[in-house]
């Protein structure tokens, strides 16, 4: 069973995959996300709903990605409330133009993140770390001037590290952009 349950809407798969591949990217394989609509968590024949359950009850952290689309849709509702019912930390995560002040209760009651910048990134994956229980992420440090004290090597380590958070922000509201949802069907199980 995974680590952490992405919750999102079918037509924001895109952002819910790019993030759960930067999870990766930045933790390593050590950290399983579970995502329903991932042909490889869910095969040919199995009880889908089970499993979406069985995952629920198992779950960490359960990260609801939340956009103005997602907030209002049942199974995204569903979803964070099984998961905090089973005492998995739910984190609220505000994209596509949804803001921390926009959240409705009981997301409001949550400490929640706004994906959409690279400070918001690092909050994020420093967060899981924290409820994991595991090392976080070196934190970079998002100036365009470098501390003086630090080596080339430091410098250009800082600047790869930045250039990854960079990457993830640029590459998820580019596909939020193109993905924004033009129907109002929930997310059943892909």
């Amino acid at each position: 069973m995974a680590s952490i349950f992405m919750s999102f809407i079918h037509e924001e798969e895109t952002a819910a995959s790019t993030l759960s591949f930067f999870i990766r990217h930045i933790f390593g394989h050590s950290i399983d996300t579970f995502m329903s609509s991932d042909k490889n968590a869910i095969y040919a024949g199995e009880d889908w709903m089970k499993r979406i359950f069985d995952e629920l009850k198992t779950t960490k952290v359960l990260i609801s990605l939340l956009s103005p689309a997602s907030v209002g849709r049942p199974w995204i509702n569903f979803e964070a409330g099984a998961a905090w019912m089973g005492n998995a930390v739910v984190i609220p995560v505000c994209m596509g133009g949804l803001t921390i002040g926009e959240l409705p209760k009981p997301y409001s009651s949550l400490q929640a993140i706004e994906i959409g910048t690279t400070e918001g990134a690092y909050y994020l994956f420093s967060s899981i770390a924290h409820h994991l229980g595991i090392e976080p992420p070196r934190r970079p440090i998002f100036s365009d001037t470098p501390m003086s004290s630090w080596t080339d090597a430091q410098k250009d380590e800082n600047r790869k590290l930045c250039n990854t958070y960079r990457v993830f922000t640029t590459f998820l509201k580019t596909n939020l952009e193109k993905t924004s949802p033009k129907s109002t069907q929930a997310h059943e199980g892909g």
